[in-house]
């Protein structure tokens, strides 16, 4: 296993575990140990129990014929790059028998079934839209504010504070978000303070660019990252209705 490509689905894959929405609760400590120390025990058995984290990880990996934990197919996932290029609208039917192997109710995929998206591409975003934030789960209503909170959203540090009686420290951040208008999801600009735990992230400072997922800073974002995330959401928004 690629130890980069599990520490970048860590990374993404902490902060709903840590709200309670994917996963066991034995992730969290496991994904710490995973980012900071490079150790990649139990990170293959906790992503099993993702309920859709694990399915497109297994349906990118046949598509791309790749390795399940290669870094190609986490980046597809999570940030987007050229591999995408290589999916067909049919390989949404590999993302449905993924489903249900990995226990998704069955009244979702019936109903994903007569949903066929215009253009099947398996990223984090088009789960979040397509299919629905936390409709596999049950963890979270379906709404603009669970949607923001819950895609990769991106943006350049504004500045820095502490909050007041703890530890953690909060960035303002000038962040990528989504609205919607006459039935179509558009990008627009928001001002909002996050949080960032400093012994995941160290170093991050005014004027870089991070990955924000449900409230907290995810990673610091190279320029080619954060140019792969803002294409392919580009992407999957041209393709997706409200």
């Amino acid at each position: 296993m690629d130890i980069e490509a599990l520490k970048l689905t860590a990374r993404f894959s902490m902060s709903p575990n840590h709200l309670g929405y994917c996963g066991l609760d034995s992730a969290e400590s496991k994904f710490r140990k995973c980012i900071i120390e490079g150790k990649n025990e139990g990170i293959e058995e906790e992503v099993k129990h993702f309920i859709v984290l694990n399915p497109y990880l297994e349906t990118i990996s046949k598509i791309i014929k790749k390795n399940k934990f290669d870094y190609e197919v986490a980046e597809s996932y999570w940030l987007g790059n050229e591999e995408l290029n290589k999916v067909k609208l049919k390989d949404y039917d590999l993302l449905l028998e993924s489903f249900s192997k990995q226990g998704v109710p069955e009244w979702l995929i019936e109903e994903l079934k007569n949903k066929r998206p215009k253009k099947f591409i398996p990223t984090h975003l088009f789960q979040v839209l397509h299919v629905g934030v936390g409709r596999a789960s049950g963890s979270v209503p379906f709404n603009i504010q669970t949607i923001n909170n819950c895609i990769v959203r991106w943006g350049r540090v504004l500045g820095k504070n502490k909050i007041k009686k703890t530890k953690e420290k909060t960035l303002m951040i000038e962040l990528n978000s989504l609205e919607e208008k006459r039935g179509k999801y558009k990008l627009k600009i928001t001002e909002e303070r996050v949080e960032i735990d400093e012994s995941l992230n160290p170093g991050v400072t005014v004027g870089d660019m991070v990955a924000v997922h449900w409230g907290r800073v995810a990673k610091k974002l190279t320029q080619d990252e954060a140019e792969k995330l803002e294409y392919w959401t580009k992407e999957v928004l041209k393709n997706t209705r409200g």
